[in-house]
């Protein structure tokens, strides 16, 4: 009876150890995953009028995430004490890249933030707008800004201020968005996320769809 038996239970046995084997690869492969660095840099997406017009940051905070770059999505009225909590920890030795976005309200409020930190010699890396209201001069402190926006009662270009020496593209994009959905589009959520990424350094990849010549205001990049 042994003899019978017995090429069945080594034929057992080997399917045991075989499948213990796919059961740890597949294990270490999850562990592996869930433990990933993520990318350096932090974006922060500011969100405009009542906190509750501007979801699409929401959805690109997520985007971004999921590419590896920590993001959070805040309301444009935390604009001062965000850059406190910036400040607080650039002196406390982080010099990952600062990314600012923002719509209507939130896209003003990026650069008022980036002329906060400016004040207190910060850099930052990048600014993504989406039709911002009321925009501020662009600070020196500031490497590169795009800023999509629908020339209407609502959106406006951004201008340079007078030290800066950055990369500044204002991208007319009348026509084929609003002031209440521009956020949430999705082609252009790819150009930012393109952006961020080249920013800290985890692609070469750059603004996919070139501006004409007059939707396209730019500073030399700064040596």
């Amino acid at each position: 009876m042994l003899t019978i038996f017995q090429p069945a239970r080594r034929g057992l046995h080997a399917a045991m150890v075989s499948l213990f084997l796919i059961g740890g690869m597949l294990t270490s492969s999850a562990h592996a995953q869930a433990t990933a660095p993520h990318r350096p840099g932090q974006v922060y997406l500011m969100r405009g009028l009542f906190n509750v017009f501007s979801l699409g940051m929401d959805e690109l905070a997520a985007k971004l995430e999921k590419v590896g770059v920590r993001a959070e999505a805040v309301s444009y009225t935390s604009w001062s004490s965000l850059g406190d909590s910036i400040t607080a920890q650039y002196r406390a030795g982080n010099r990952e890249p600062i990314i600012l976005m923002g719509h209507s309200y939130g896209a003003d409020t990026t650069i008022s933030l980036a002329r906060k930190l400016n004040d207190n010699r910060i850099p930052v890396a990048l600014i993504v707008n989406f039709d911002p209201t009321a925009p501020d001069r662009v600070p020196p402190n500031v490497r590169r800004i795009i800023n999509f926006y629908v020339p209407t009662a609502w959106g406006r270009p951004v201008e340079p201020g007078k030290q800066f020496r950055g990369s500044l593209s204002n991208l007319n994009e009348s026509g084929a968005y609003n002031h209440f959905v521009i956020d949430k589009a999705d082609a252009l959520h790819r150009q930012a996320i393109a952006a961020v990424l080249q920013a800290v350094g985890g692609g070469t990849h750059r603004v996919k769809r070139p501006a004409k010549h007059h939707e396209v205001s730019a500073a030399p990049a700064a040596q």
